[in-house]
């Protein structure tokens, strides 16, 4: 699986990879299992911004899923696999994706030196993207308010994209999983 992902144009796999991307950065931040509409509009709105600001949008992800290191008794079905994702993260006109390996390592990074390491290495971090109710980090204790803190101290803006309902109903992995069991 892994060669097959990194045989995906555009995928970087460090952080520290980030610096060789023309800046200034647009950053998408999520899991985007399945690209749903929600996920759609969080990346979409980190390459609207970019093409209107002259910047590169990247799409950061995590390999595998988050759930899968922490709670693995509760891990969900996937709705893609990460070569898929990419694949259709790709079509829809991104063209650099971060693929971080998530493991029980990286998820005891505290929230501010995940966010730190990503405004480090961008030339320069201009926005960061995420769904609206994004949680990161360390006992998932990093959230918007962490990450206006820190655009604020770094000169970046932070983006919390609003959920996408059809027919009153929140788009989201979890319905998808529910309504294709």
């Amino acid at each position: 699986m892994r060669r097959e992902v990194d045989s995906i144009p555009g995928v970087i796999r460090s952080i520290s990879d980030l610096a060789q991307i023309p800046g200034p950065l647009y950053l998408a931040i999520g899991v985007f299992d399945g690209v749903h509409l929600g996920h759609q509009a969080v990346i979409r709105r980190a390459l609207d911004a970019a093409r209107r600001d002259g910047g590169t949008a990247v799409v950061v992800t995590f390999d595998p899923h988050p759930v899968r290191v922490l709670r693995p008794e509760h891990a969900p079905r996937l709705l893609t696999s990460t070569s898929h994702k990419l694949r259709l993260i790709r079509d829809l006109g991104v063209t650099h994706q971060l693929v971080i390996h998530f493991d029980r390592a990286f998820a005891a990074t505290e929230p501010e030196d995940f966010i730190r390491a990503l405004a480090a290495a961008s030339q320069p971090l201009r926005e960061i993207c995420v769904g609206f109710e994004w949680s990161f980090g360390k006992g998932r204790a990093g959230n918007l308010a962490l990450l206006d803190r820190l655009g604020e101290e770094m000169g970046f803006a932070e983006v919390g994209v609003p959920a996408v309902e059809i027919d009153g109903e929140i788009v989201s992995s979890t319905l998808i999983r529910r309504a294709f069991p």
